[in-house]
């Protein structure tokens, strides 16, 4: 079940990480802004399956670090336009 899990969310970050790699500044936004979720889901249910709560630790801080890294590309964003 926890396989199943990890393989949709990682599934899931693929085309954030395209559509990050390449494509106009609002929609890389748009990819950032949906792939720290899916990167702290990952990271929880690996905590989960394997018992580990460092994982979790780690979850929680990319949590805090992409919701301030997308502010920070935002207000970068609204400069430009």
């Amino acid at each position: 079940m926890a396989a199943l899990a990890l393989t949709l969310l990682a599934a899931g970050l693929a085309p954030c990480l395209a559509a990050m790699a390449r494509g106009r500044p609002a929609d890389r936004l748009a990819a950032l802004i949906l792939a720290g979720p899916l990167a702290t889901l990952v990271l929880a249910v690996l905590a989960a399956v394997y018992a580990r709560p460092a994982y979790l630790d780690v979850a929680l801080v990319l949590a805090v670090l992409s919701l301030a890294g997308s502010l920070v590309f935002a207000r970068f964003l609204a400069r430009t336009l």
